[in-house]
């Protein structure tokens, strides 16, 4: 039974749209860490840091996967893959944690987990924060789960072209010399003939001892 394949060519192109996507996250998360950085202060620093790290590691997987990408080279792509399941992990944990403080009311808990212990903010306000980051942050996972059902299926798919490309460099056969018998080769070039003393002896009349 054969099987239907999605061009490679078609997952290239999915996979520069998945890193153009997740750099315009990458840069709103920037954005917001700056943002929350100004507007909360010093009890937000070490949020802030992490944030700062987790985009810089993000953005080297980008990169490699891009470069996986040009290059056809499938072990590149093994950072992003990582890369986006941590993340998918983080986003859910994240926003289970979220749930499970909003549906026990522990408001204060919801500041300390997003680093704003100090800062005022009614409860109101801080349930209202809790249903934007369950939201956003499921949706983003989702969005990296699709993305990353792409970028398996282009890891796929360039194994698959690196094993065909292998076997082919397997069974690439060099085509030997001609043979050194009396139908080829030169004997001004060193190629040996059978019975080649035996017809100089005899005068070459072609007289053969046995």
């Amino acid at each position: 039974m054969s099987k239907s394949y999605v061009p490679c060519s078609n997952l290239k192109t999915a996979g520069f749209v998945v890193a153009i996507v997740e750099v315009l996250l990458c840069a709103l998360a920037v954005y917001g860490l700056f943002r929350n950085f100004h507007l909360f202060g010093a009890s937000y620093f070490v949020w802030f840091l992490l944030g700062l790290i987790s985009v810089v590691i993000i953005g080297i997987a980008i990169a490699l996967f891009i470069y996986a990408i040009k290059s056809e080279n499938s072990r590149w792509l093994i950072p992003h893959l990582s890369a986006q399941i941590f993340l998918v992990i983080f986003l859910i944990l994240v926003a289970f944690i979220v749930a499970i403080l909003l549906m026990f009311g522990a408001y204060r808990g919801i500041r300390n987990l997003l680093g704003v212990s100090n800062y005022y903010m009614s409860d109101d306000a801080t349930y209202l924060l809790g249903i934007m980051i369950i939201v956003i942050y499921f949706l983003v996972a989702v969005l990296e789960i699709f993305f990353i059902y792409i970028v398996w299926r282009l890891y796929k798919h360039l194994c698959h072209y690196e094993t065909i490309d292998n076997e082919n460099r397997v069974n690439w056969q060099v085509v030997n010399d001609f043979p050194k018998d009396n139908k080829h080769g030169s004997a001004a070039m060193g190629d040996m003939y059978p019975y080649g003393d035996d017809r100089r002896n005899d005068g070459g009349n072609g007289q053969r001892y046995l």
